[in-house]
């Protein structure tokens, strides 16, 4: 029972981080916790480690069809990186459920946006030009995805995925290539920060990491392959399910 919810967390949380750029430990951190009542400090470790493997298969399948775009989101991606290192220093004394529920909320709206409200290709080649503003804006926004990646365990995709389309008006495809190769550095320092205090689980980790691998292959390349409008679509119903599954999950593991 055990080795299968391993096999589909990591599969469905791979498939998600393919498709939409969401990290895979917002799935399976809250999955194994719950069902398998496993440490939660160990489960984001796995979680964590997962997301390396599934971001960095999903960056090199989105970098091949020209969707990853580093120049004006580099400024972010370093201050995100910098900031997840303090935040996962921080996390190990604190208790990140509450912060955890309210995020899984936000990818319920976040995913609605995407359906009411569809990213259209960039016009204009708007994102190489890196204004003030929006220097302010990757900075500011860095640091507080840094600070939530590190202390909540996620890897920062789905921040990154709002604040690209938003504010740095990246179309969806880049924004998604974007965030997930920004996001294989992020989780890999939280995953090593978590291993090197709690150590992990190598079986669990294995099996994981295994399944995240095929789901993000098979959704990274489909995802590449669609139109924008489609793809609007299942980034909307992906989070929009997604979110709320994982609110369901957050209130019965706070029932209980």
């Amino acid at each position: 029972m055990d080795y299968l919810v391993y096999f589909i967390g990591g599969l469905l949380a791979g498939a998600a981080t393919g498709f939409v750029g969401l990290s895979a430990a917002v799935i399976i951190a809250p999955l194994f916790v719950t069902v398998l009542k496993m440490d939660p400090y160990m489960a984001v470790g796995i979680a964590l480690a997962s997301d390396v493997l599934a971001s960095g298969l999903t960056a090199f399948t989105y970098y091949r069809h020209k969707n990853i775009h580093l120049k004006s989101a580099a400024v972010m991606g370093i201050t995100v990186v910098l900031f997840t290192i303090l935040g996962s220093y921080l996390s190990k004394d604190m208790n990140s459920v509450n912060l955890g529920g309210i995020l899984n909320i936000v990818l319920v709206i976040l995913g609605i946006r995407f359906l009411v409200y569809p990213v259209k290709g960039n016009q204009g080649g708007s994102i190489l030009k890196l204004t003030k503003s929006k220097l302010f804006l990757s900075v500011f926004w860095g640091a507080v995805i840094g600070m939530i990646s590190g202390y909540t365990g996620s890897g920062g995709g789905l921040s990154m995925l709002a604040v690209l389309t938003i504010a740095l008006g990246y179309d969806l495809k880049k924004a998604v290539g974007t965030s997930v190769f920004i996001m294989v550095f992020t989780a890999f320092v939280g995953a090593s920060s978590h291993i090197l205090i709690s150590g992990t689980l190598w079986v669990p980790l294995l099996i994981t990491g295994a399944a995240a691998l095929i789901g993000a292959n098979f959704a990274a390349k489909y995802a590449n392959r669609v139109d924008n409008r489609v793809l609007n679509k299942v980034v909307g119903y992906t989070l929009t399910v997604s979110g709320s599954v994982l609110v369901l999950i957050y209130v019965l593991q706070n029932i209980n």
